[in-house]
C-alpha cells in the first residue's frame, strides 16, 4: 500500500511537469502536500495528499487556468455564475481533474492565504511568493515556500478549515494530523520559523489572533517546551475570544456548544453545528456545495 501511495504522487508531480516548467518565469509555489511532508518531516510521502496545490498571484490566474485547459485538465462547472462565486467568495478556483489510465490528477490553484470571508489586511501574493525555494519532488523541480512562509499559510489555512462553516458542514475539517504537521514543522525548522522571525512576520501580516488560536491548539496535543514559549508570546485579547469560537467573520461567528476534544474525536462536524446554523448559513453552505462539490 505504502509503494501504491509513493508511485501515485510521483506520477502526479511527473504528470504536472509540463505545467510547472510553463509558469516557472512566474512567482508561484507549490504548497501543502509533498513540499509540507518534505519541511515538517524530512522525507516525502509522510502525508496523505490527493492532490496538489498550487499558490500564485490572481494577476496570473488567467495564464495558469488557461495552460492547465490546454494540457487536458477540466474543471466541474454548470454554471458560468459558479465560476465567479468561486473567484469572488473563496481563495481558490473549482478543482481541475484530468483523468489518467490509474487515477485522476488534481489540481487545486490558490490565489489567497486568506479566505473569502476575510474583511483584514489583505497580503499581495507577488510579495509573498518573491523568496520561493526551489525542491526537487521525484525528480520534479518545484517552487515552494521556505519554512517561515509555509507556516504563515498553513496556519491561516487550519484556521479557515476549522471556522469555515462550509467545510465544517462537509468534511471532518478538524483532525489531529493537522496540529501534528504545525508541531513537526515548527520542532524540524526552529531556526527558520524562531520565535522573534514568526512573532515579526505576523505582525506585519496582522494574523496574530490567527497564529495564537492554531498554535494554542497545537499545544493541546503536544507537551513542548518550545512551543509553550510560542504560545504564550502569540496570547492576544483577540486571540482568546476566538478560542470557543467558529465561525469566518462576526456575522457568522459564534460559540461551540462542545469541547474541542469532542469536536476532534466526531466523525459528523456538522452534527455539532446543525442546530445553530440560520437559514442565512444554511444557503450559504447549499450555494458552495453546488460550486465546490457539483451538489
Amino acid at each position: 500500500m505504502e509503494n501504491i501511495k509513493v508511485n501515485i504522487s510521483r506520477y502526479r508531480y511527473i504528470e504536472c511537469c509540463e505545467l510547472i516548467n510553463s509558469i516557472s518565469e512566474h512567482n508561484y509555489a507549490v504548497i501543502k502536500g509533498e513540499p509540507l511532508s518534505c519541511l515538517a518531516y524530512n522525507s516525502f510521502n509522510k502525508r496523505i495528499a490527493s492532490d496538489i496545490d498550487i499558490l500564485i498571484d490572481r494577476n496570473n490566474l488567467r495564464f495558469v487556468c488557461d495552460k492547465l485547459q490546454d494540457l487536458g485538465y477540466i474543471q466541474k462547472i454548470s454554471q458560468r455564475i459558479d465560476r465567479i462565486l468561486s473567484l469572488s467568495n473563496s481563495h481558490q478556483t473549482i478543482p481541475f481533474k484530468k483523468k489518467f489510465k490509474l487515477f485522476y490528477n488534481e489540481i487545486d490553484i490558490n490565489f489567497d492565504i486568506f479566505w473569502g470571508e476575510y474583511s483584514g489586511k489583505r497580503v499581495g501574493m507577488d510579495e509573498f511568493l518573491s523568496d520561493t525555494i526551489e525542491m526537487d519532488i521525484y525528480g520534479v523541480k518545484v517552487k515552494t515556500l521556505p519554512p517561515l512562509k509555509a507556516m504563515i499559510q498553513l496556519i491561516l489555512h487550519h484556521y479557515k478549515d476549522m471556522n469555515s462553516l462550509f467545510l465544517l458542514a462537509t468534511r471532518k475539517s478538524i483532525k489531529y494530523d493537522m496540529f501534528k504537521d504545525i508541531y513537526y514543522l515548527l520542532k524540524n525548522n526552529l531556526e527558520s520559523i524562531s520565535l522573534d522571525k514568526l512573532y515579526s512576520m505576523s505582525t506585519k501580516y496582522e494574523i496574530m489572533p490567527y497564529v495564537y488560536y492554531v498554535l494554542h491548539h497545537t499545544g493541546l496535543l503536544f507537551d513542548d517546551d518550545n512551543l509553550s514559549e510560542y504560545i504564550s508570546a502569540f496570547k492576544t485579547p483577540e486571540g482568546e475570544k476566538l478560542l470557543n469560537c467558529y465561525g469566518l467573520n462576526d456575522s457568522e461567528r459564534r460559540e461551540w456548544r462542545y469541547d474541542f476534544k469532542t469536536r476532534l474525536e466526531t466523525a459528523d462536524l456538522y452534527d455539532l453545528i446543525k442546530d445553530d446554523l440560520t437559514p442565512k448559513d444554511t444557503e450559504k453552505i447549499a450555494v458552495n456545495k453546488k460550486v465546490f462539490l457539483g451538489e
